[in-house]
């Protein structure tokens, strides 16, 4: 049975700015209202009229279902499942699948709103989403999983909730390529013979199912280019107490799953070094330097990394986060940096690499400390910006540099002809491999990889000049021109 929520109205007071400034004595609120609190703060600032900032803050739809699931030992178990797209405003909505015990309706919510914002930083033509299923997959087997992926498909399919044009789920906690293939695969049987594109129905599948290369580092690596661009402005750096650049920095990551991993790995390769790694089973510590990847092979052998032989602290718990560094990233869930924790953090900088890690209370206290955020809604935004080009990818029916990489391959030889004809210098290319690897045209990973670094920079750019124009934090600098985006859009259609 299909549940529509309806949403509580907003409450007109983006001006009253004494709100923002308070605490709330009984403890930080639900991820719904901390995203709610943020879209207050941002939408103070503008001048957008308050009826349609309250149509901004609703979610247009959000539906719940139930998924009967035969076990394999006979039973039947119902898991609840749910999707949310929060603006339509542009089609398709786009956002993750997870798969989570702790997953709920306002949690969706949220998440589609944050999804709503980060499209419109990196104006990507996309309106907000996110679902997924109430379960821990560690407790399922490969059959009862893939069997729960593909009705989960059938019943979106049922009701008009997924497809290249109208809804484009993603991977997210606890889903990778796997079960996006398996979303595609069974989309295509359902509606593949009246809908040509229905391959760009998910993101984030396997290349044999029409996905594209370097989708599985591109939230990580997108964390890198926007650190690396942020880091490298000397007077946010000089505010931060550290020197300008990435390199030479000693981060402590919270959550070594793939986004934390591919940061550390991209972070380290340019010169920063990972000191700290906080994972379920506890935390790690070593002064000298972790090595990303060895990290990665221990933790895909041991499932953990209690036990890391190369670290010389190892803590129970999650201590180690608040050990001193310059940048912490949290790359876990969200509002794990809250006002009940957020004292005891020693770092300089915050990177956000989670969705919604920090509540609005514990940034007040890390702000007083002098610590400096890179807001979730800017710096993982790598993610979805390489679902796009893989969205692109299958609505094109060709994969990225088909009909120009040899073309650019030619046209290097071609000058480098020219330049040995009127220098009279020859390269003798056959017997140089690094200059025969120079001349190579771009493969269609270099091309993502290219495309994500000109997104970020561009994304992180148009934030630092509208915190700088308005003396705002980058936080609220995204938060702002996101609403503007998306009311500039909203303001052109026009809503009837």
């Amino acid at each position: 049975m299909i549940q529509t929520f309806a949403r509580r109205a907003l409450q007109p007071q983006f001006r009253c700015l004494a709100r923002f400034g308070q605490s709330n004595e009984e403890g930080d609120v639900s991820f719904l209202e901390q995203v709610y609190q943020y879209f207050d703060k941002a939408a103070a600032l503008t001048n957008i009229p308050v009826d349609m900032l309250n149509y901004y803050k609703k979610t247009d739809c959000v539906i719940k279902f139930h998924l009967p699931l035969v076990r394999d030992d006979g039973t039947v178990e119902c898991i609840p499942a749910f999707r949310a797209q929060h603006k339509t405003h542009k089609l398709p909505t786009k956002g993750g699948t997870r798969l989570s015990e702790h997953i709920h309706t306002e949690e969706v919510e949220a998440l589609s709103l944050l999804m709503t914002f980060k499209n419109a930083v990196c104006e990507l033509p996309y309106g907000g989403a996110k679902g997924g299923l109430k379960m821990n997959p560690k407790k399922y087997s490969k059959r009862e999983i893939e069997s729960l992926m593909r009705r989960f498909t059938i019943e979106l399919a049922k009701r008009n909730f997924i497809g290249a044009a109208i809804d484009v789920p993603g991977p997210d906690l606890g889903t990778g390529e796997r079960e996006m293939s398996w979303m595609k695969d069974e989309y295509t049987k359902f509606a593949g013979h009246l809908d040509i594109n229905a391959q760009g129905c998910v993101t984030g599948k396997a290349i044999s199912q029409g996905g594209i290369s370097g989708r599985t580092e591109s939230t990580g690596l997108g964390v890198f280019y926007g650190c690396r661009e942020i880091l490298e402005d000397y007077e946010f750096c000089t505010q931060a107490g550290i020197p300008a650049g990435l390199r030479g920095k000693n981060i402590i990551i919270q959550g070594y799953g793939a986004v934390g991993y591919y940061a550390a790995k991209y972070m380290c390769a340019y010169g920063a070094k990972l000191v700290g790694v906080a994972e379920w089973d506890g935390s790690i510590y070593e002064e000298s330097g972790i090595d990303p990847d060895e990290l990665q092979a221990f933790k895909e052998q041991r499932k953990g990394v209690k036990g890391f032989p190369k670290a010389s602290e190892y803590y129970e718990d999650e201590s180690v986060i608040y050990k001193e560094c310059d940048m912490f990233i949290p790359a876990a869930f969200e509002q794990t940096i809250n006002r009940n924790n957020a004292a005891k953090f020693n770092c300089k900088v915050i990177a956000e690499a989670a969705n919604g890690p920090t509540t609005l209370a514990a940034e007040e206290i890390l702000i007083k400390k002098g610590v400096k955020f890179l807001p979730d809604v800017l710096l993982n935004a790598g993610g979805v910006t390489v679902s796009y080009f893989e969205w692109l990818q299958n609505l094109d029916h060709i994969r990225p540099g088909r009909m120009t990489r040899r073309w650019e391959e030619t046209s290097k030889y071609k000058l480098l002809e020219a330049i040995q004809i009127s220098t009279g210098l020859r390269v003798d290319v056959a017997k140089n491999q690094q200059a025969a690897k120079l001349l190579e045209g771009p493969s269609a990973k270099d091309l993502v990889f290219t495309g994500l670094e000109e997104s970020m920079a561009v994304a992180v750019q148009k934030t630092k000049e509208t915190a700088s124009k308005l003396n705002i934090s980058l936080r609220m600098a995204a938060y702002y021109n996101a609403l503007m985006t998306i009311h500039q859009h909203v303001d052109t259609a026009g809503l009837r």
